[in-house]
């Protein structure tokens, strides 16, 4: 562990000082970001174009074979975890400018425009002639595809950072007030809702499989609830910085990642068949094949063997990738933060274009813990006095560095014994 330049200690003089950890910042469900020219969301490839929303306030087209620029659609705000979706020739995304807009796949001319009271970083989902999404104004909120005009509205407790799923004429989401609600998609009527005790995200409609929901929430927990009931059938317990997005299925196994860098292989009874370990955020993976691909916060993209969960190949890159990447004629797509969208041989896992957006990567902040170290040190005339010289430690989803910071904290905790002559304590809490 590294220190300031700060007072310097010999080995006899460390049983005669004092070591404070305090916690100066949680970790945050979100990432705080700003505009920039960063890709921050799932692409969407449809009908040989991929569309795609950035933080430098523009929506892309882009030829998905050679990556030329067909149109741009500029809003006032950026555009981050919302991700686009279409419908009958329209797409449809949330904007930091509080909108979600609805815009021409082939002109990029708009369409309409709904303005809600805060940021839309939930994705939309559209069934029949309805256009469902949530907003950071606490709503979800119900309209007409096509003109744009408000149907219902639902009030939660809190932000609704949450793509709904539409499944039997009822409506699914989450929301940072912790609970998971069922609606009925036609008048927005209450159906039930399921408390956890941690707030729900999901940039992703959540999976729906024989009238069984799979969510997660910061709590920790991923779990498996009956949509007719409310009723919890299963959970599982994973991480300790939350997750965001649920599982993915395939042929029977589901696949859920975390925020402490893990990829877990499950039964449809929530056991473990294989893990995928690494020192970052995982974000929601794509199954193409016997292969299953993934962005990571640790910059590259990993393509795994579907059963064994090896890796087999990774793509390195010059920023956080925490978005589903898009799979289309043998080609995959992935967004980075380091402001490119990328576009590679599913085969040969070479590039064959990749797009740069508008500006520099946009700034963000640390999600995770965040710790300030205090040093003490005794002298004879003053006692305990507190030394200049302090140092934060950001404990992330990297083992390297929780490991060092747990193995310190217990030997500043020991040394502390050590001077205390006669009071020892249990070093279990740690």
């Amino acid at each position: 562990m590294d220190f300031d330049e700060g007072p310097d200690f010999d080995d006899f003089s460390v049983e005669m000082e004092d070591f404070e950890v305090r916690q100066v910042k949680k970790f945050d469900r979100t990432f705080s970001i700003k505009t920039g020219g960063s890709f921050s969301q799932k692409p969407l490839v449809h009908d040989g174009l991929v569309y795609v929303g950035c933080m430098d306030q523009h929506l892309y087209a882009i030829d998905a074979k050679t990556g030329e620029v067909k149109w741009r659609f500029k809003m006032e705000g950026g555009v981050y975890v919302s991700s686009p979706v279409i419908s009958d020739g329209i797409i449809y995304v949330g904007s930091y400018d509080h909108n979600l807009y609805a815009v021409d796949a082939r002109s990029g001319k708009p369409v309409w425009k709904f303005q809600t009271r805060d940021k839309v970083l939930s994705s939309a989902f559209v069934h029949g002639d309805r256009v469902y999404f949530g907003s950071n104004d606490y709503n979800l909120y119900c309209l007409d595809k096509r003109t744009g005009e408000l149907v219902w509205k639902f009030k939660t407790q809190g932000e609704v950072v949450s793509t709904p799923v539409i499944h039997k004429w009822n409506v699914f989401f989450g929301s940072y007030d912790h609970l998971l609600y069922c609606l009925d998609a036609e008048s927005g009527r209450l159906v039930w809702k399921f408390e956890t005790q941690g707030d729900i995200f999901n940039t992703t409609p959540f999976l729906i499989n024989e009238d069984i929901i799979y969510f997660d929430s910061f709590d920790n927990y991923m779990r498996a609830v009956d949509i007719n009931t409310g009723q919890l059938v299963w959970k599982f317990l994973t991480g300790r910085y939350g997750m965001q997005d649920g599982p993915i299925m395939h042929n029977g196994i589901l696949y859920q990642t975390n925020r402490e860098g893990v990829l877990y292989a499950l039964t449809l009874s929530g056991k473990i068949i294989w893990e995928f370990r690494i020192n970052d955020i995982i974000a929601r993976p794509i199954i193409h094949g016997d292969r299953i691909y993934l962005g990571t916060g640790d910059y590259n993209l990993y393509c795994l063997d579907l059963r064994t969960g090896k890796v087999l190949w990774k793509f390195p890159t010059q920023g956080e990738l925490w978005w589903k990447p898009a799979v289309w004629d043998d080609r995959i797509y992935f967004t980075s933060m380091d402001c490119f969208l990328y576009c590679l041989d599913i085969g040969t896992h070479k590039v064959i274009w990749k797009l740069r957006g508008q500006g520099e990567t946009s700034p963000m902040t640390s999600p995770f813990d965040s710790f300030e170290l205090v040093v003490k040190k005794r002298t004879e005339e003053s006692g305990m006095e507190e030394k200049e010289g302090r140092k934060r430690y950001n404990i992330d989803a990297f083992e390297e560095q929780r490991g060092s910071f747990y193995k310190s904290r217990i030997t500043y905790q020991m040394s502390t014994q050590y001077r205390e002559k006669g009071k020892y304590q249990s070093d279990e809490e740690f």
